[in-house]
């Protein structure tokens, strides 16, 4: 799937725009649409293979990576062409939900936030793993919901934020704690596995996927009155750490 034809209507990209030269007018990215693909032209790439038509959701890709000397064409209002520079940082605005976009794309996949998203996206079946432009997500299966990551490399520290479109909708999107999502998710993952487990044995298990969470992510979920289960059943915390497949709740069912 792609989220690109979420920032494209009738006259190009409108969440991008460009201050021109004088006399200066405010443009946006042309966008055409070339075998049903909306493209944008960049006209310095004329002359490679693709003869400067890039798909748009490839373009977004190089924004979010903050490509060098990338530019793209738009036109003024008497129709003439002219050329977006984004080295020209003073002149272009993004908007904020593109912001959020490509800060999404631009998520390193070894940073906390993309193993919350990992995370969750094995939670099976309450989400599942979804491709989006090149961006791996997780995706509600009650109702929707997309989670995503976000580019933190910038921030004073990792917190595993993520990017959430409720019911999977782009403009109805905010940025939360991962481990907040994570600790609904994990009350009904273990919930739904250990259907007919006494409550001892969920918690137990409750337990051991918040290690097994924080073993995984370096984040951690908010269940402050989670003790960790007494004796024997602490000696399995290794196991379930680097497993986290339903093991106490297998191991204590009847």
């Amino acid at each position: 799937m792609t989220r690109a034809e979420d920032f494209i209507d009738d006259s190009g990209l409108p969440d991008i725009t460009y201050r021109t030269d004088a006399p200066e007018e405010v443009v946006h990215p042309r966008v055409t649409r070339r075998d049903g693909v909306a493209m944008v032209y960049l006209h310095n790439e004329r002359y490679t293979p693709h003869g400067g038509f890039v798909p748009v959701a490839t373009f977004l890709q190089r924004l979010a990576r903050r490509e060098p000397n990338l530019a793209a064409t738009a036109y003024r209002a008497n129709g003439r062409q002219t050329t977006i520079s984004f080295n020209k940082a003073d002149r272009v605005t993004l908007s904020p939900r593109l912001q959020a976009w490509l800060s999404s794309l631009a998520a390193p996949c070894e940073g906390r936030s993309a193993a919350v998203v990992g995370f969750l996206a094995n939670l099976m079946p309450l989400y599942v793993g979804e491709e989006c432009d090149g961006l791996w997500c997780a995706r509600s299966l009650q109702d929707g919901t997309l989670i995503l990551p976000v580019d933190e490399s910038e921030w004073d520290e990792e917190r595993g934020t993520v990017r959430v479109l409720w019911q999977g909708d782009v403009a109805r999107a905010s940025e939360v704690d991962g481990g907040d999502i994570a600790t609904l998710a994990l009350e009904r993952y273990v919930r739904l596995h250990g259907v007919g487990a006494d409550e001892e044995a969920i918690a137990a298990e409750l337990w051991f996927m918040a290690e097994h969470f924080r073993f995984k992510t370096g984040c951690d979920i908010y269940l402050p009155q989670l003790d960790a289960p007494p004796g024997a059943l602490a000696r399995l915390g290794r196991q379930a750490r680097e497993i986290g497949q339903g093991i106490l709740v297998n191991l204590l069912s009847p």
